[in-house]
């Protein structure tokens, strides 16, 4: 009798270990697959999203009428391959296609004309940051969370805490978004506006197709393969980075010398007599050239306040005009000021020495 008591206890907790063990083994296992599917869709959600930024970066709402337009009328081999396209995306909608068609056409015709291809240039910028609340948005309403088919208690809570922990990806992969479509287009503004200066009347209507070209080109090869496209992306970006910062300062440098003294001519409007912009002409602590700085007027003589706005901090400097060295040029003039003993050129707008004068005089 005690035999057969032992016997079956010893079974029972045997049965009780080995049911232990294969469940803890299966607690592990759906770990794993779900902490491998949470890489898989998170690989798979980075080339989709990082894929298609160059061409949107290029023409903003051409970019989105062509995901768009795939995910609303396109192939249902495309559809199935991505979540980009899929039913539930919020790409697949006609309302959005048409819309981002209307504002295409609104954008473009003004740029195949010199005359009216500054209107263009000037919604560049917020053709651009639209272009990004729109991805932004849409990456946070598409809903690409991984879902639970096992009914499983367990696996449904491990899949709610990935789907947190994913929360900081989608806000890191946003931010990249964004910064790969600025950089990428602040590049392809300024060599638009060279085109523009170019004065040949048929050439921004050239670039004009050839930018669409380009953009649909690399959306074709987004729709063929992601992989591909999200590759392609990055060497842009990263030829794109390597002058960013030296084309920014261009790109200032032409807007304040040069668009903004244009703009104000034909809208009437008046220079600001207190503070004006200048550019340095040669690399100066540490500053390096076409550098803006902004020069505020200090009523005392010729007492200036220059102001350097960096990324990160603000430098501020005091000087004094020296108008003796004043000298005027075709496209802009060159004004000095002593900074500490130095002697810092700087190239302002035309016509600036009579306002120069104002802030000595004052």
């Amino acid at each position: 009798m005690l035999t057969l008591i032992f016997t079956r206890f010893a079974t029972a907790s045997l049965f009780a270990l080995l049911l232990s063990q294969s469940t803890a083994r299966m607690q592990v296992d759906s770990a794993t697959a779900i902490a491998a599917a949470t890489g898989i869709s998170r690989q798979v959600s980075t080339q989709e999203w990082l894929g298609p930024l160059s061409a949107i970066a290029l023409s903003p709402f051409f970019g989105l009428a062509c995901l768009s337009g795939i995910a609303t009328y396109g192939p249902e081999s495309i559809q199935s391959r991505s979540a980009l396209f899929g039913e539930a995306s919020p790409l697949n909608n006609p309302i959005l296609f048409w819309l981002m068609v209307g504002l295409t056409v609104a954008t473009s015709l003004p740029r195949f004309s010199k005359f009216s291809k500054p209107l263009g240039l000037a919604v560049e910028k917020l053709e651009a940051y639209s272009a990004i609340i729109i991805l932004i948005s849409m990456k946070f309403l598409s809903g690409n969370g991984l879902s639970s088919d096992t009914g499983i208690a367990c696996e449904d809570i491990a899949l709610m805490t990935a789907g947190l922990a994913s929360v900081p990806f989608d806000v890191g992969l946003s931010i990249a978004a964004a910064l790969n479509i600025i950089v990428v287009n602040t590049i392809k503004l300024a060599i638009e506006i060279l085109v523009w200066l170019v004065p040949l009347p048929t050439v921004d209507a050239i670039l004009e197709l050839a930018t669409k070209s380009m953009c649909a080109a690399l959306m074709a090869l987004y729709a063929y393969s992601p992989i591909l496209a999200t590759g392609l992306n990055l060497c842009i970006l990263g030829v794109c980075c390597l002058v960013f910062f030296r084309v920014k300062r261009r790109l200032a440098y032409v807007k304040e010398l040069l668009m903004l003294p244009l703009f104000r001519q034909m809208m009437g409007w008046q220079s600001d007599k207190e503070k004006f912009c200048g550019f340095l002409t040669a690399p100066w602590n540490g500053l390096p050239a076409r550098s803006a700085i902004w020069i505020t007027r200090n009523r005392t003589g010729g007492q200036v306040e220059m102001l350097f706005r960096g990324w990160l901090s603000n430098r501020t400097f005091a000087g004094v005009l020296e108008l003796s060295t004043y000298k005027t040029g075709m496209i802009c003039d060159q004004l000095a000021i002593r900074v500490e003993g130095v002697e810092i050129v700087l190239d302002v707008q035309k016509g600036l020495e009579s306002r120069a004068v104002e802030v000595v005089t004052a």
